[in-house]
């Protein structure tokens, strides 16, 4: 006696094998299998359809489904992975160099008269304008702009310091 099941198990079996002739990649296979099936179920569920041969029916959807791939992948073009290519993102060397300089900079900063060190932050890292600034501050542009002067003099001279004794600091 043949059962709903070993026959939904057998229709399985050879429309896996005729979407694997078609993709010639089994988990893409299982996908649009899959994906038949849910298509067919819903379907199913609509009041006035009635399939008179699913067979036939889960073949052309999975017909579709794989026209429907080919189709993407032509649009979509793929990109190999390489290990010539190189990775955008900073290696390790330069993750913790630039951590260094975030560092030097802080500390840099930290030594400055905090109403220069103020200016410099509010006009360098939040990128205030110096109109902004004086407004905020209650100085006038040219203090903002003496304020800005010396922090950068500042900071270009303490990282010359460094770069004399030997340590790289710009990449």
């Amino acid at each position: 006696m043949v059962t709903a099941g070993s026959r939904l198990h057998a229709q399985r079996t050879a429309l896996l094998e005729y979407v694997g002739r078609q993709v010639r990649d089994s988990t893409l296979s299982e996908d649009i299998v899959q994906e038949a099936y849910l298509r067919l179920l819903t379907f199913e569920a609509k009041p006035d359809k009635v399939i008179t041969n699913v067979p036939a029916f889960l073949r052309r959807i999975s017909l579709n489904l794989v026209r429907d791939h080919f189709r993407r992948a032509t649009r979509i073009p793929v990109v190999e992975l390489s290990d010539t290519i190189p990775c955008p993102m900073p290696n390790a060397d330069q993750q913790i160099a630039r951590r260094q300089l975030i560092e030097l900079v802080a500390d840099i900063l930290g030594k400055m008269p905090p109403l220069r060190r103020e200016v410099f932050i509010r006009r360098r890292v939040r990128g205030q304008s110096a109109g902004e600034v004086v407004e905020a501050l209650g100085l006038s542009s040219s203090a903002v702009s003496h304020h800005m002067a010396r922090a950068i003099v500042d900071l270009h001279m303490a990282i010359q310091k460094i770069e004399k004794r030997g340590g790289p600091v710009r990449e």
